[in-house]
């Protein structure tokens, strides 16, 4: 298989999240009592939510200005990016050990979460590390995004699992994850040294500035949808273990997001460059990405009833209700027009959408938790992220001139969904 721009971060992803889920069944399986498993989750939540908002609006802002830039601008460009985002890193790191009890206290229902302030050190190094891929993937170095993530994930999970394994506590596999995190810096560094000029770019930097502010709001406000529902279930569920079983199932089918995520990734500069071939490469790509992920996805529904006891323990039954739920979402997330407004820098209609998500999913997470349960807030997932997408379908209609069926295959995607829902229903009496 020829590495491209493309499938070189879907593996990227797929590794990413496969080790995921194998620490996950690890734990499961490891005899750690429920309680300790959910400690865990909760410090990749807890991480992710001092981070995943500046991390992801700054390296979309860095996929829409780098095409653009004359080439002696390049180099001196990724530099100040990575100086920029460890500012941001150390930033986040001290934010959050030094707000530590009351992020216990107001955000979750936990009574203590250790180890916050190894915790703080894996955010400070990790996240300017999520720098290395979108380098490879702007100076075209493609098969180095595969090889940094072997080397990244494959220790990841090692300092989880071995830890644990020889009888350590989980203070062990946080020490191991801060180790690894410093490794992947050190890697980022090397990355700086080969391929870009120590110098800041002042001029560059106020450009990058005004494109990343609404595209850091929009993964904070967007994106903050996905950590809403966490925090609902936190606050709505006295019971502890609710958050685990919780996390476990709300994953949707691993390689939509990972998959669709990576092709909009990768089709961001391309659109940005060339509206017309981006346009078509959107359509194209996606009805073939559907062609195999809907399919899975089906599947996936009919047999998660009886794989999830399997594979994790009996306790998570009820995560395979919840991950058939989440599931349903990949009828959105084939869709992307935000791709398209990002392209052409209308970054903040992108953010009022989100801002719109985030409340309706806040709403009916707390009303739909409370009458359904965890159905409910997956239930409500769906249902604010499909409104989202309309919402951003339309803009690009009506704004952009760009007719929905110019990037959607029309016949594939209804009638992928309309088999899609109702597999969906025969799973509900599996």
């Amino acid at each position: 298989m020829r590495i491209n721009n493309i499938n070189s971060l879907q593996i990227f992803q797929v590794l990413q999240f496969g080790t995921a889920v194998l620490i996950g069944i690890y734990l499961a399986k490891s005899g750690l009592p429920l309680e300790q498993i959910s400690v865990y989750e909760a410090w990749m939540f807890i991480g992710s939510l001092f981070s995943f908002f500046w991390v992801s609006g700054g390296q979309n802002a860095l996929l829409q200005q780098f095409p653009k830039l004359e080439g002696s601008a390049r180099p001196t460009a990724l530099f100040s990016v990575f100086l920029l985002f460890s500012a941001a890193g150390l930033a986040a790191g001290v934010a959050l050990f030094l707000s530590r009890h009351f992020v216990v206290d107001q955000l979750t229902n936990f009574t203590a979460v250790p180890n916050l302030d190894l915790l703080a050190l894996y955010v400070i190094f990790n996240c300017p590390a999520f720098l290395v891929h979108i380098y490879y993937l702007l100076i075209k170095k493609y098969a180095l995004i595969v090889w940094f993530a072997i080397f990244g994930f494959g220790l990841q999970l090692a300092a989880v699992v071995v830890p644990i394994y020889l009888g350590y506590n989980l203070r062990a596999a946080m020490a191991g994850l801060v180790a690894v995190a410093v490794f992947k810096y050190c890697w980022a560094l090397v990355v700086l040294y080969r391929y870009t000029e120590w110098q800041v770019d002042r001029s560059f930097v106020k450009k990058y500035a005004v494109l990343a502010v609404p595209l850091v709001l929009l993964s904070l406000i967007g994106k903050g949808a996905d950590y809403a529902s966490g925090l609902v279930v936190t606050n709505l569920f006295d019971d502890e273990k609710a958050f685990a079983i919780f996390r476990y199932g709300a994953r949707e089918f691993p390689l939509a997001v990972l998959m669709v995520g990576a092709l909009g990734t990768s089709l961001i500069p391309e659109t940005a460059e060339n509206l017309t071939l981006g346009l078509q490469r959107i359509k194209a790509s996606s009805r073939k990405l559907s062609h195999w992920l809907f399919p899975l996805s089906m599947l996936s529904m009919l047999a998660s009833p009886f794989l999830f006891p399997v594979v994790f323990s009996d306790g998570f039954e009820e995560s395979a209700r919840v991950y058939n739920i989440f599931t349903l979402l990949i009828s959105s997330r084939i869709l992307l027009p935000n791709v398209i407004v990002m392209s052409q820098g209308k970054n903040y209609f992108l953010t009022l959408s989100a801002t719109f998500e985030l409340v309706l999913l806040t709403m009916l997470s707390w009303w739909w938790g409370s009458l359904w349960g965890l159905e409910g807030v997956a239930f409500a997932a769906v249902a604010a992220f499909f409104v989202e997408r309309l919402i951003v379908v339309s803009y690009v209609w009506k704004a952009l001139e760009i007719a929905p069926f110019q990037y959607i295959d029309r016949r594939t995607y209804i009638g992928y969904n309309m088999v899609l829902y109702l597999v969906f229903w025969l799973s509900l009496y599996l």
